[in-house]
Formats: structure tokens, C-alpha cells, sequence
């Protein structure tokens, strides 16, 4: 296959993904049924195969390229720029990722984001699989865990990326960002706009300090509990907020999810739907960093 374009997946043909080298069985439409080397057989997007096929082509170009004696990497030192996600990045913990680099994922959605009143850079998060996207000028004014900020995390299943804010318990703690942010949601016209961004990017809302309150999806009907939460449907966001006790904390995150497949193979594109999604949530963080 000289060109991705190019290539397509014909019957009773080998092929290889992440998982390894596999068969194509049937073709049905927009999809295929395939079967590894191990007899394992799925049903599967023939889109989805077509993107894994071109990053993979595209990585080996670029393991080529890198290797080449006059490579300016190899030459000068200089760090490789991030340039997909790969499947061994998908974890419950960072060893061995290098993704979270300053100079890598951070860097590159920290350029995307459309804005001129933000300077944003990005801080890895501990020992965690998570990354932090941040104005620089605001981070460090107060305790992190409490400020308002853009995140990123994976896990052994998917890519997790959004908004948090989080107001701390009654016994201390800074809740600038969470009081700035909490009275900007009381208008009416906020939380219509919060929401719409939410239909229209399938993000859920949730309470990490206390996950038993399941998380709310946001529909055309308003906000409702997902099957796993035992609350009835909201009318408003302000409504699950409310109904959490103000002397304990809580820990909002607004979360854009895709699939672990899928991310990596969206390979480089990533940081563009990242990049939106930060984009279009800029609202939120403006309020809660504008005091």
C-alpha cells in the first residue's frame, strides 16, 4: 500500500493491527468481520481499521527517519515531539510514558487552544497517568488540587479529557476558583451553554471525592443519572452540585472520553480534538480563574 488512500480491505485477505495479523472473514457495509491468527472474531468498523493501518504506516516512517545517522534528534540530543499515543501508553500508572512530557501532548494542545487572554503550559500529575493544562500566571496562586484546570488522563480502557474544579472541605483550603465558578453556573444562560457544549461532545459530569453518586449525562431532556447512579434526573447541574453536603468537598469533572482503539488511532489528530474540546470549554475556566 503505497498510499493510506489507497488501500482497502478485501475478503478472505491478511492484515495486521495492534493486535496482530488477522483475516478479513466478511464485509458488511461500513463494516467488517475479522478473525485473529487465535480464532478471536469481532465485528468491526472498517473506518477504524483503515486509521490504525495509516498510523502504523506513519510510525514506521518515522522510526525510519529517527534511525537515519543525519536525523537532527540523534545529531543535537533534542527530544522527540509527541506524535500519537501508542497502546502501551494505556495504564493505571505513568512508568515507562513519556507522553506527559512537557514537550509532548501538553506542549502541543497547550498551542491549539484558541485563545489570547491565556498563556497555557501543561504539568504531569504525580504518578498518575494524568496530565494538567494550566495558565501559567494562575497556576501555583493557590493549592493545586483545588484550582481550576484542563486535564488529561488514560487508563488500560480509554482517553479521559476535560474540565475540573474542585471546593475543598470545611476544615481549610483555598475555594476561590470553586466560589468564582459556582456563581458564574447560577445564570441561567451558563448553564444552558454548559450543557449544550455537553450534548454536543457527549461529555459526562461527575463527583470524584464521591463516586457512589454516579455521574450525570447530559441529553436534549436536560441531565439525568446513568444507570449505575442512584439519583433521580436533575433539572440543572446545580441541582447534583447542590445536592452534595457544603461541608464536605467535591471534586467536578466535566470528561470527554474516547475509546482506547480509537485514540491511538487518531494518532497525531488527537491533540486537534483535545485542543476543541479545551477550546470550546474556555468559559468555564475564565470564570473560575477570573477573580
Amino acid at each position: 500500500m503505497d498510499e493510506a488512500a489507497e488501500f482497502v480491505f478485501n475478503v478472505d485477505e491478511q492484515y495486521e493491527n495492534e493486535k496482530g495479523v488477522f483475516r478479513v472473514i466478511a464485509i458488511h457495509g461500513d463494516e467488517m468481520t475479522i478473525r485473529w491468527e487465535n480464532g478471536e472474531e469481532i465485528r468491526t468498523e472498517i473506518d477504524l481499521q483503515l486509521r490504525i493501518a495509516e498510523r502504523r504506516k506513519r510510525e514506521k516512517q518515522e522510526r525510519e527517519f529517527v534511525g537515519r545517522p543525519s536525523s537532527k534528534s540523534a545529531s543535537t540530543g533534542e527530544k522527540a515531539l509527541f506524535s500519537g499515543f501508542a497502546p502501551t501508553d494505556f495504564k493505571k500508572s505513568a512508568y515507562g510514558t513519556i507522553w506527559r512530557s512537557r514537550n509532548q501532548l501538553g506542549a502541543a494542545v497547550a498551542r491549539e487552544i484558541d485563545t489570547t487572554r491565556f498563556k497555557f503550559n501543561s504539568w504531569a500529575f504525580g504518578a498518575k497517568p494524568e496530565m494538567h493544562v494550566q495558565d501559567i500566571e494562575h497556576h501555583g496562586h493557590a493549592e493545586t488540587d483545588c484550582q481550576a484546570r484542563f486535564f488529561i488522563r488514560v487508563d488500560h480502557r480509554a482517553l479521559y479529557y476535560g474540565f475540573r474544579v474542585a471546593r475543598p472541605d470545611n476544615k481549610g483550603g483555598t475555594a476561590t476558583d470553586w466560589n468564582a465558578f459556582s456563581e458564574w453556573l447560577t445564570r441561567q444562560e451558563n448553564e444552558d451553554m454548559l450543557h449544550a457544549i455537553a450534548v454536543k461532545d457527549n461529555l459526562t459530569v461527575c463527583n470524584l471525592t464521591s463516586p457512589s453518586s454516579g455521574k450525570l449525562l447530559a441529553s436534549d431532556e436536560g441531565w439525568c443519572a446513568d444507570k449505575s447512579g442512584g439519583q433521580p434526573c436533575q433539572e440543572a447541574l446545580s441541582g447534583y452540585i447542590n445536592d452534595a453536603p457544603e461541608t464536605r468537598p467535591f471534586d467536578l469533572q466535566l470528561t470527554g472520553t474516547i475509546d482506547k482503539d480509537d485514540a491511538v488511532a487518531c494518532g497525531l489528530d488527537i491533540v486537534g480534538n483535545i485542543a476543541r474540546l479545551f477550546t470550546r470549554l474556555l468559559p468555564l475556566y475564565q470564570a473560575a480563574v477570573t477573580h
